[in-house]
Order: C-alpha cells, then sequence, then structure tokens
C-alpha cells in the first residue's frame, strides 16, 4: 500500500482496546515519510544538513527553514549542527530541535544536540527573526516559533563581536519560545530590537510567550524586553550572565511566574519602565553582582506587582558586599511599587566563603511608592533603608525583619 489511500487503511484498521489504540498494520518507512510531509514537517537532513558536529549546515538549515510555508515545521533531528551565520525563520514557521538543556553548572559539558555556531561566525544573532519590512515578507511576521532547541556559543572568540542567541527585530508578534536553551553566545542571550523605521504599530516584538527557557554565561545581558507589551513569561532562568539577568523597558501587562535570575554580574531584573501593570509571581534573585531588583521606572501611571518574591544574597558588588545594593532597590521611580509575601534573605557564596550581601532588604531613594505589605527581610547594615527624597515608603505590620 502506498500514498494516502494507504494511511486512510492504517487510520480505519486502528482499534481501542483499554483506552490504546492498537494497529492491525504497521505503518511503512513510506507512510510514515507521506505522514511527515502532509503534517508539514520539513526535516533538514532532506536538504542536506549533516548535524556531525564538523560540517557547516547553514546553507541546508537555511534551505529547509525557507521550504517551509506558513504552519510548516523545520525539524532537527538529534545531532550538532554548525552555523557560520544567522538562520532566518519566516512567519508562522516553526524551528523544532530534538531536545534543549537547562541549568548547568560552569565546566558542564556542552550540549550533545542543537545549533553550535562556528568560531568564524559573523551576524547579529544565531537566529535571526525580523518583521516584515526587514525580512520582505509578504504578509505580517507573527507566530515564529522556536521549540526544543539547544543555542551553545561556546566555540564563538571571546575577543571577538557580540553575537546574541536570539534576536528579534521589528513589528513582530507572538514569538514563542519553549523548551529553549542559550548558552555562552557573546552577546545578549534572547533579545528585542526595534525596527526604527517601522510604521504603523508597535516597533519591536509584542506578545511573546515565554516558556521553559534558560540563558547562561552570555557576554552581556541574557534577556532583554523592549516594548516586549502583554506578554507571559513562565519558568525562564537566567544564570551566570555578563550583564543583568533581565533587562527590561517597556513590558507593561505582561506576567511573569517563577522567573528567576541568578549570579548575573550587575542586576538580576532591571526594570527601566512600567508602562500599565508587570506582575511577578514566586520569582527569585540569587547573588546577583548588584541590585536583585532595580526599578528605576519613570512612568507615572505604572504598577509592578510582585507577589511570593524571593530575593536572596544579591549585592555580591565583585565579592566585596556593600556599596548600597539590596535585594529590592528602587531609585528615581515614579511608577507604584507594591509587594506581598516579599523575602529578602542575607548570605555568603555557596561554599560559606565570601562577604555577606545584600547590605539592604529594600532601599529606596527619590521615588514615588513603596510598599511592602508582608514578608520577611533581611539586610547585612539594615533590612529597610529610607533614602532621601522618597513620597511614600511604607512597610506593613506583616512583614517581619532581622
Amino acid at each position: 500500500m502506498t500514498g494516502s489511500n494507504s494511511r486512510r487503511s492504517v487510520l480505519r484498521s486502528a482499534v481501542a482496546v483499554g483506552g490504546i489504540a492498537l494497529s492491525a498494520t504497521a505503518v511503512s518507512a513510506g507512510d510514515a515519510a507521506a505522514v511527515a510531509a502532509d503534517a508539514g514537517w520539513v526535516n533538514v537532513k532532506d536538504h542536506g544538513a549533516k548535524g556531525d558536529g564538523t560540517t557547516d549546515d547553514t546553507a541546508a538549515l537555511q534551505a529547509a527553514l525557507d521550504a517551509c510555508q506558513p504552519g510548516n515545521v523545520t525539524v532537527l533531528p538529534a545531532g550538532v549542527y554548525r552555523t557560520s551565520a544567522p538562520l532566518r525563520i519566516g512567519p508562522y514557521v516553526t524551528l523544532q530541535g530534538s531536545h534543549a538543556g537547562g541549568e548547568a553548572q560552569p565546566g558542564a559539558r556542552n550540549p550533545v544536540v542543537g545549533i553550535r555556531p562556528l568560531p568564524s561566525f559573523t551576524g547579529h544573532a544565531v537566529v535571526e527573526i525580523l518583521d516584515q519590512q526587514l525580512g520582505g515578507y509578504s504578509v505580517q511576521a507573527d507566530a515564529q516559533r522556536i521549540f526544543s532547541l539547544s543555542i551553545d556559543g561556546s566555540d564563538l572568540p571571546r575577543d571577538g563581536a557580540e553575537i546574541d542567541g536570539i534576536r528579534a527585530t521589528g513589528q513582530i508578534q507572538h514569538l514563542q519560545l519553549r523548551d529553549v536553551h542559550v548558552r555562552a553566545v557573546t552577546g545578549i542571550g534572547i533579545n528585542t530590537w526595534y525596527n526604527f523605521n517601522a510604521t504603523g504599530g508597535p516597533q519591536a516584538p509584542f506578545c511573546l510567550h515565554y516558556d521553559r527557557v534558560s540563558v547562561l554565561w552570555t557576554g552581556s545581558h541574557g534577556i532583554v524586553l523592549n516594548n516586549s507589551t502583554d506578554s507571559v513569561f513562565h519558568d525562564v532562568y537566567v544564570l551566570g550572565v555578563g550583564g543583568c539577568g533581565w533587562w527590561m523597558s517597556g513590558a507593561g501587562n505582561s506576567s511573569f511566574t517563577s522567573c528567576r535570575a541568578e549570579w548575573s554580574s550587575l542586576h538580576g531584573f532591571d526594570i527601566e519602565s512600567v508602562p500599565g501593570v508587570i506582575k511577578m509571581v514566586a520569582c527569585s534573585t540569587d547573588r546577583n553582582g548588584w541590585h536583585g531588583m532595580y526599578v528605576h521606572a519613570t512612568d507615572t501611571t505604572g504598577v509592578l506587582l510582585l507577589s511570593a518574591t524571593n530575593l536572596t544574597r544579591d549585592g555580591k558588588n565583585n565579592g566585596a558586599g556593600g556599596g548600597g545594593y539590596a535585594g529590592l532597590g528602587v531609585a528615581d521611580s515614579r511608577c507604584k511599587v507594591m509587594a506581598d509575601g516579599l523575602v529578602v534573605l542575607t548570605g555568603k557564596d555557596d561554599d560559606g566563603t565570601g562577604v555577606a550581601s545584600p547590605q539592604y532588604g529594600v532601599r529606596a531613594d527619590n521615588s514615588a511608592y513603596v510598599v511592602v505589605n508582608s514578608g520577611h527581610l533581611q539586610g547585612v547594615s539594615s533590612p529597610w533603608q529610607n533614602g532621601t527624597g522618597n513620597t511614600k515608603f511604607a512597610k506593613g505590620t506583616l512583614v517581619g525583619t532581622g
């Protein structure tokens, strides 16, 4: 049996036993390939990709992506795919790997599957997602997706150009990342950027959806959100990056659940703008160099809601402690910062060495509204530091200190 008639015959011959579908006829390799084609799956190996960890697969991977119609999926079977230039994902196209990495300790071995750019790589990012104008597409550049993929920049020259892991630029809506791992790129792990020549709408990506994403050991910030309003981030983890764990400007009306920033060189979360409402639930920081969360937003109508947030051992300050850093630091901010169940803890490095930090549990300066209703706060110098020029800086009766 061949073709679609054989597949229908196979489906008709399937019976349910105890809730499990059993087929009386085995599906041949040809049938399986036809099913994959009907499902819109484009295998990169059908376009010449090797995935052997040595061959430059850039042209083959891009050919597979270009072969996708809207709704199709480019599939990377298990292997390490080397690239020398950015890969571009078109509108309504999915890039699907075989497995993504996750948390790891420094010195952990490289991922055994995924994309690993070559030392000779040139371009802004390993994967680029462009809007309709920049990409020259005939339709709006919406709903690009990346699933189950590791991007490993460990072979990029440390003294070379800053290369992002994933960069989305311009008027892009509903970018989805699920089970994505970016590590050791020399620039930003996952970046959103403006198309300043765009007209008729937001100039940077919005309505983003990131789920089970990890970013490790980048040369710059871990995740950058420009304009990224109306977005949802769940279980997104940033570790050991060279800048801030998260740098956010304009992510209003977005929610963050179980998102983390640990051992960043600068702030764990740097929140530069709050247009609308940002909700952060069960998010955490640990041992970041500066403030665990730093709020510096001039939006007078914005609201930052923190619920069950845990900020631990931040303000490491290159191992020296002090420096005025806090678990939650608010400075020159006009938005409302409101926290319930906020926990700020002091501590040293994992092995018990180093200087304890942060200096303050919560600190605010020249800010309009900071209210902590409940929680527990610690600070090496003070758990609660009212700096200068604050309009409202209030600690509720359900806040413990010490």
